[in-house]
């Protein structure tokens, strides 16, 4: 699709802001059914990554999870509360995108999801927006999950983007004919579309950040399915956006952390699966 069709300019910022009454955001926010292969899924115990070591604990071992359609790796310096606070709002967005913005065909339908995104994101203590710009490849043949590697470089550390390396080749080693890695194409990909975010959450000073690349796919043709697949301009039109999100830990803690958990533990417990990252 070409941009002149958007109506507006690619790189137009898509401005959010933090509710006042984070609790009462929280209570009215529209969340989907589990999904029925989802809920089978969630009655098989997690991946063993994090293991059973207590929320407040901080380890320095990397880890990774993938969360319905969006990978994340973490850094090793955040405790077990950090990593559920990235993963129940990171999910919280992607379930309600997909009550608000239920078909993602074109481009311009992404765009619309990946605005409702932000807009959840920003009323749950992030700092966040994005701004499109369509992708050039230095070369043909080019694998997804190598485009999404080089853009998140950009604004990832060496060793962030390391441990996003490893995030991906995980999904990777996923079975092709599981559950798992059926829910994550079903959030991730239609039959002209695709839509992929891949961050890296680190801690510093007390402060989450969340480095990430979002991804937004028009395809006139496609014959495999998620994130392997040859990138070739006669293809695929890519868009991509890159950026640091900050995390208002203290805001969401406050007026938004406990509602929200009550509120979507089954939706965690059938979309996220943690990743082995083998090392």
């Amino acid at each position: 699709m070409a941009p002149a069709a958007l109506g507006k300019p690619l790189n137009e910022r898509e401005e959010t802001v933090m509710t006042k009454d984070p609790h009462q955001y929280v209570m009215s926010l529209q969340l989907p059914e589990v999904e029925r292969e989802a809920r089978m899924l969630a009655a098989r115990p997690r991946g063993a990554a994090r293991g059973a070591a207590p929320l407040t604990a901080v380890t320095d071992q990397p880890s990774a999870a993938l969360v319905k359609g969006q990978v994340t790796a973490f850094t090793g310096n955040l405790s077990g509360q950090d990593k559920q606070d990235v993963e129940y709002t990171t999910l919280a967005a992607q379930l309600n995108s997909d009550i608000v913005v239920p078909n993602n065909q074109s481009f311009d339908q992404m765009k619309a999801w990946f605005a409702n995104y932000s807009k959840v994101m920003s009323n749950l203590g992030w700092v966040m927006s994005f701004e499109w710009e369509q992708y050039h490849a230095g070369s043909q043949g080019l694998t997804m999950d190598a485009v999404m590697l080089q853009v998140l470089a950009a604004v990832a550390s060496q060793n962030g983007a390391a441990i996003a390396k490893a995030a991906l080749d995980a999904v990777g080693k996923l079975p092709q004919e599981g559950g798992r890695i059926k829910l994550f194409n079903n959030s991730t990909m239609s039959d002209q579309a695709g839509k992929f975010l891949l961050g890296v959450a680190s801690k510093e000073n007390e402060s989450i950040s969340l480095a990430f690349g979002a991804f937004a796919m028009d395809f006139k043709t496609r014959d495999t399915t998620v994130l392997w697949f040859n990138w070739k301009s006669s293809d695929v039109s890519i868009y991509k956006d890159q950026k640091v999100a900050t995390f208002n830990q203290d805001y969401y803690a406050k007026g938004a952390r406990n509602k929200l958990e009550d509120k979507m533990r089954d939706h965690a417990a059938a979309y996220v699966e943690d990743l082995d990252l083998g090392f």
